[in-house]
């Protein structure tokens, strides 16, 4: 069976208790684990593992712990023979999705994260996000531009599927948006996240981190194909450089990446990290091919079965 391509999930995937299986494994995962807690200044460990759930939910402790876990079940798919024919990430998930390709390295990657969060927190910078279900493109791009004319920036922050958008902006603009939206969507929910992700808002922290980005002795050329949040696969060293410094500045085209994928030849996936909301996302994209979750040793190994055994 031809190779899986990795799917890696952003924030809001992060559980209570995701990835124990994994940290338990072996001293290696649990070096990683202990050696992010120590770069990012949080123990993860206690906080992934013991709660309260809501500390684990703050930004930080989020990203890092959802990025180390991600890291921990490519490495465990990997320790199985199962090596990604492609990779990409789901907002924060290019991180991680840059590190299994090979254009950059952990710790790299990590710094990035960490460097991103100090700048946001010192620029006190806040917003809000939402998201919109079953809702036309123009309908959505039309309330935005009316709130963001009259002094509320608001703009699709995600585009999940045809007619799936997450929004982002200042907290007054997304809830108006959604309100707005609301009478003409399957659905509209707020989320719980304070910072206007994927937005202009967020420039001020992209140009901060630019000069550390164009340090990193690590990128390269991915040593497998990467697909950037642009919807286009990133060749080279500069493509993954300029991406990690402002891919929280521009829009995820999530749709436009897994096409992107399907198009060139990938027609199996697993989503690599916590939870399942990619492979439930990937049925509203494209009902052809398959998304396999592997977060989970359990799961890890059964998808090593499945693509052992075709």
């Amino acid at each position: 069976m031809t190779a899986p391509a990795f799917l890696f999930p952003g924030q809001l995937s992060e559980f209570a208790g995701m990835g124990r299986d994994l940290f338990e494994s072996d001293a290696a995962a649990k070096s990683l684990l202990l050696r992010t807690s120590e770069r990012c200044g949080r123990d993860l460990a206690r906080i992934i593992f013991e709660g309260p759930e809501a500390e684990l939910h703050e930004n930080l402790a989020a990203q890092a712990s959802v990025f180390c876990v991600s890291a921990l079940a490519a490495r465990a798919l990997e320790g199985l023979g199962i090596r990604p024919s492609a990779t990409a990430g789901y907002s924060l998930g290019n991180y991680a999705a840059m590190v299994s390709s090979g254009a950059v390295s952990y710790d790299d990657a990590l710094d990035v994260l960490i460097a991103v969060f100090r700048e946001t927190e010192r620029r006190g910078i806040r917003g809000g996000m939402g998201a919109v279900v079953g809702v036309r493109r123009d309908a959505v791009d039309e309330v935005c531009a009316l709130l963001s004319a009259a002094g509320k920036p608001v703009s699709i922050g995600n585009v999940n599927a045809n007619t799936q958008f997450v929004l982002t902006g200042r907290a007054d603009a997304v809830a108006a948006a959604l309100e707005a939206l609301k009478p003409r969507s399957l659905s509209v929910l707020p989320l719980t996240m304070n910072w206007p992700i994927h937005s202009a808002l967020m420039e001020p922290v992209a140009e901060a981190v630019a000069p550390m980005v164009a340090g990193l002795s690590s990128i390269r050329d991915p040593l497998v194909p990467f697909y950037g949040p642009d919807g286009r696969r990133a060749r080279t060293g500069q493509d993954v450089r300029r991406l990690l410094a402002t891919e929280f500045v521009h829009p995820t085209l999530w749709n436009g990446t897994v096409s992107s994928m399907i198009e060139e030849g990938h027609k199996s996936f697993l989503e690599v990290g916590p939870g399942e909301m990619l492979t439930r996302m990937l049925r509203w994209i494209d009902r052809s091919v398959t998304c396999r979750p592997a977060g989970t040793l359990p799961a890890i190994r059964a998808a090593a079965d499945i693509i052992g055994n075709a």
